[in-house]
Parts: structure tokens; C-alpha cells; sequence
């Protein structure tokens, strides 16, 4: 069977542009929801603004997206299937999830300027995207009992906020080949300028430390976060996160953890540190 990629993520996350870079890197095929739509349109004599309208009235026309879903797990194909639900329902995927800031998100998708996801400032913009997500999440969490927004359903989580295209797409690459040869493979790397530090002077000879051995090329162990309403804090390893800022390097080995955190004792990494 052929390597089969499902890829979620927040509005805004640069799916697309990475899908791209992917297929490239690959070899493999784009087949998101928009490809779906277009065939089910076609097969009913429509086209794809005809069946939008359709669907609106139609709700049994969800399962009909499943059920493709279903059917692309025997694809023969190589294919990166953009969809939000195809982790669940394609077997046997690569399972990818790409998160943002919403402010960023915001500006990005202002930026892009479609049609359907017009706003007239950022902050209405990510207004609207959080109202999104968590109107998707309620939605499938009926319809399928399952929590999209969960990171343990993914192999790999990458924060997009402050990291280019190409550096999320080679750490997905390195994703897949570990995931090759351990199916239990699971990561999560998240931009440093996104967490939420402790409201306390770090440790700069450690923070010093830290950036030294990550310029041998040592590993240091992950950083500990907790995850509440879209922000990460991390609750271990503050210097080592520093420590991976200071040597500019995007993306950072995360372990997420359980709880709620003491959000008044946080701060931005701009803000104090």
C-alpha cells in the first residue's frame, strides 16, 4: 500500500502551501475536500455552486464524504488527502495536524483574500476563526464522537505560526520516515515566540548552556506544555526553549501535558523575557 497522508489543521495554517510543497518532496497526489465536492457535484449533473446550495439542505450528503473517505484507504495511490476528518476515516495515514496563532491566522487569511472568509479588521478575523473551531469541534464531536482538536489523534503537530513552509514540510518528511519504521511515532514542535514563559527571570547561565549543546548538535529533552484556549505554556523547560530561540531554530520538540495552567502567571516571551 502506498504512503497516504491526512492532513488537518486550523484556518490559516498554510495547508495548502505545505500540500504543495509535499507533493513535491513525495511524489504524491492532492486530494482534499474540494476534489470530492467537485466529483459529487458532477455525478448529480451540477456544478460545484449548485451543489453548495444543495448541500445546505441536504445533510445526508455528509456521509456521502465519508464514504469516499472510506473508499480512499484502498487507493492504490500515493495521495495527501486535506480534509479534517480523514485521519479518522482513511486507515492506515500519516496523521499530520497544523496549528496557528489566531491572530495570525487572521492576518493570513485577510491577506488571501477568498471570497467566502472576507472580514474588515484582524481582530474580527480571528474572532471568527475561534468561533469556527469551536463550532467544528461541538459539530464533530455529535456526528462522530470524536474530538478533532486532540493531539493524540495525530502523528505529528507542527505550529506554523513563525515557521516557513518549507521548514514545516521537512519536519513532516522526517516524520514519515520515523514513522516508517515505528507506527507509534508521535511528535509535537511548536515555534518558541508562541509559548507563554513562566512570569519569572529564567536561568541565563542554563539558558546559555542549553544553546551551546543544541550548537554541538546535542538533543535536550522536550519541552513540557499545557495547551488552553489556543496558547501553549510551558510548565517544563523554559530554558531550554530560550535556549532554542536564542540559536534561531523555528520549531521545538514539545511533549504536551494534562491540566489546566495558572494562566496569570505567564507572560508573552516579548513581554518579560
Amino acid at each position: 500500500m502506498n504512503l497516504k497522508l491526512s492532513l488537518a489543521g486550523d484556518l490559516g495554517s498554510g495547508k495548502s502551501t505545505v500540500a504543495k510543497l509535499l507533493q513535491e518532496r513525495l511524489g504524491a497526489e492532492y486530494y482534499g475536500t474540494g476534489v470530492i465536492a467537485r466529483e459529487m457535484a458532477a455525478s448529480m449533473g451540477m456544478d460545484i455552486a449548485a451543489f453548495n446550495i444543495y448541500m445546505e439542505t441536504h445533510p445526508e450528503m455528509d456521509r456521502e464524504f465519508d464514504r469516499r473517505l472510506e473508499q480512499l484507504s484502498d487507493d492504490p495511490r500515493r495521495l495527501i488527502v486535506d480534509s479534517r476528518m480523514a485521519w479518522h476515516f482513511v486507515r492506515d495515514t500519516f496523521r499530520i495536524y497544523l496549528t496557528t496563532d489566531p491572530e495570525a491566522a487572521a492576518v493570513r487569511v485577510m491577506r488571501a483574500g477568498r471570497e467566502a472568509e472576507r472580514f474588515n479588521t484582524v481582530s474580527e478575523a480571528a474572532e471568527r476563526i475561534r468561533a469556527r473551531k469551536t463550532s467544528e469541534k461541538k459539530r464533530y464531536f455529535e456526528l462522530y464522537g470524536v474530538d478533532c482538536k486532540d493531539f493524540n489523534n495525530y502523528n505529528i503537530i507542527i505550529d506554523t505560526t513563525f515557521a516557513t513552509p518549507e521548514q514545516v514540510a521537512d519536519r513532516i518528511v522526517e516524520g514519515i520516515r520515523a514513522w516508517e519504521s515505528d507506527r507509534s511515532y508521535h511528535a509535537v514542535f511548536l515555534c518558541p515566540r508562541r509559548l507563554w514563559y513562566p512570569d519569572d527571570a529564567p536561568d541565563a547561565a542554563l539558558v546559555a548552556a542549553d544553546a551551546a549543546a543544541l550548537e554541538r548538535g546535542e538533543s535536550l529533552p522536550d519541552v513540557c506544555v499545557q495547551m488552553l484556549d489556543d496558547r501553549f505554556y510551558v510548565t517544563a523547560g523554559v530554558e531550554i526553549a530560550l535556549a532554542y530561540s536564542l540559536c534561531e531554530i523555528p520549531l521545538i520538540p514539545c511533549r504536551t501535558e494534562e491540566g489546566v495552567p495558572n494562566t496569570e502567571a505567564f507572560v508573552k516571551m516579548e513581554d518579560n523575557l
